[in-house]
């Protein structure tokens, strides 16, 4: 649905090169709903007068792009490279150029509202990622000081100061353009203000350098991934030598944290970590998975003087006694967010999980449970494990072995209670592989099932879903993956380093579950 001041608005942008130029007639407030226009129509010479003009105070995307009054699309998940570029180069020459009808008061640029999906809806189908997002605007920063420095720019340049926040994405191929801009910030009209930042594919020297130019006071989200050689010393030091108040989210590489490797004197590093992130008051989401943590859980978590609300620990290799601790922790009433896949929950630690469930089932909106060796002889400890969780929105429970009758079972139970739920990733039913596959499933076993019989589970789970009235719920079943836009960014940077550590910790999850096996088989003989 759209106003009439919305279609005026539109009206006005198709006018062709006039509209440029026309914009010193117009009225400061409207430019929030020309800007949305311009987005929407793929105007990009429109969209770059609007913001080298821009009247206001503040320039949020969030704002600019969500819904709003005027026009009800949601335009912040179309991160559409030929309009971002614009307004990226609207930005600097706002700076750099003498303003015309309005005084430069623009102070805030916020970047952070924007949302990286896999399929563009915008016509000109390209993207600007959140790393190529990073690398541009550190760009206009580098260009707006050559301009300055070659005289290129007007007096009163040199007094305008715009923040600029962004969620930053950096690597080996972006890192000498990001740091040159962190380091030079003071001298720059542009102000690039980090409050996300994803790293990946950095040597540690470089890491711990682009931290402190980061101002890590500001990171509410701090993202350390892949290819990044980062331990347990190297926490200890970085998180002694740096400030992070406003932290409420941090994301540590595979194998950050492994206790194996932890000799004699490193026994209370664990527990130094934790204190250090107990500093850390706004911390509210941990990821750690393909760590190893096995009976070390408490020592990291007990000092935390604030619940956790999103807790990853897939792949940890967690014990009886981790899980025992969880269920009766702080953290255990305000869990929204839960990932335990890898952990064969039903045989280590029944009891406990089923605890954790109950805890947490008043908060609870995302439980990832992915090969976690459920069968159909677990359904019934399934089932009474998620029934008090009637506000849950996503299940995930790729890679479990359960028959089509046990998923049926469980649909038909999901399809009652549980008027929240929105995503279901559906595994592949036990009988549409051949009678030998064994669970985890290999690469050369994934993707060799019977496809016409996996289509008619499918479409009779679905409509279980469909009679109930919940036809709106996603079912997905992503073998090779979700769609991860960082990643798909920068795909070519993930090497052979990321693929020996993903093979590292699913060799030992294999472990785990064979151990497993070998105990169920022991019982039966007994």
């Amino acid at each position: 649905m759209k106003s009439l001041k919305f279609l005026a608005a539109e009206g006005f942008v198709r006018s062709g090169p006039s509209a440029g130029k026309s914009l010193s007639c117009l009225s400061y407030n409207l430019y929030p709903v020309l800007f949305k226009a311009s987005y929407l129509q793929e105007a990009a010479e429109v969209l770059h007068d609007l913001v080298a003009t821009w009247p206001l105070t503040e320039l949020n995307l969030r704002k600019l792009l969500g819904r709003t009054a005027d026009c009800q699309t949601d335009l912040t998940s179309r991160t559409c490279r030929l309009c971002l570029t614009a307004l990226l180069t609207g930005l600097r020459d706002y700076v750099l150029h003498a303003p015309t009808t309005y005084a430069k008061v623009l102070r805030v640029v916020d970047l952070t509202g924007l949302r990286d999906i896999e399929h563009q809806t915008c016509p000109c189908r390209r993207t600007l990622g959140r790393w190529a997002r990073t690398d541009l605007l550190t760009r206009m920063c580098y260009e707006t000081l050559v301009a300055m420095q070659a005289g290129q720019s007007v007096p009163s340049t040199s007094e305008v100061q715009v923040d600029v926040q962004l969620n930053a994405f950096v690597t080996g191929r972006n890192y000498e353009v990001v740091s040159q801009a962190l380091l030079l910030l003071k001298y720059c009209p542009l102000k690039v203000r980090c409050v996300g930042l994803r790293m990946d594919s950095l040597p540690l020297k470089n890491l711990f350098y682009l931290l402190r130019l980061a101002e890590p006071q500001g990171l509410r989200t701090l993202e350390v991934v892949h290819n990044v050689r980062l331990e347990a010393p190297h926490l200890e030091v970085m998180f002694s030598q740096l400030q992070f108040p406003q932290l409420r989210s941090l994301t540590l590489p595979a194998q950050a944290l492994d206790v194996r490797r932890l000799g004699p004197e490193d026994a209370g590093l664990l527990g130094v970590l934790g204190e250090l992130m107990s500093k850390m008051k706004e911390l509210r989401e941990l990821y750690l998975a393909f760590s190893t943590l096995t009976g070390h859980l408490r020592k990291l978590l007990s000092p935390l003087n604030t619940p956790l609300q999103c807790i990853e620990l897939a792949n940890c290799s967690l014990s009886s006694v981790d899980m025992a601790y969880l269920a009766n922790s702080l953290h255990s009433e305000f869990i929204v967010k839960l990932d335990l896949s890898g952990h064969v929950v039903a045989d280590l630690f029944p009891n406990t999980f089923r605890k954790l469930l109950h805890r947490c089932s008043a908060t609870l909106t995302s439980l990832g449970l992915e090969e976690c060796g459920l069968a159909d002889e677990n359904l019934d400890f399934l089932t009474s494990a998620l029934a008090p969780c009637h506000g849950l929105q996503e299940l995930k429970i790729l890679g479990n072995p359960l028959s089509t009758a046990a998923l049926r079972h469980l649909f038909n139970m999901l399809a009652q209670d549980y008027s929240a739920l929105r995503y279901i990733e559906l595994p592949v039913p036990r009988d549409c592989y051949s009678e030998d596959a064994t669970y985890p499933l290999d690469d050369s076993t994934l993707l060799m099932y019977d496809h016409e019989k996996f289509y008619q589970a499918r479409t009779e789970l679905v409509g279980i879903l469909e009679g109930a009235g919940k036809g709106y719920v996603e079912v997905r079943t992503p073998l090779l993956g979700v769609y991860d836009p960082d990643i798909y960014e920068t795909s070519n940077e993930l090497g052979v380093s990321m693929l020996h550590s993903f093979n590292n910790v699913i060799g030992n999850f294999i472990d785990t579950v064979r151990n497993v096996n070998e105990r169920r088989e022991q019982r039966m003989k007994e």
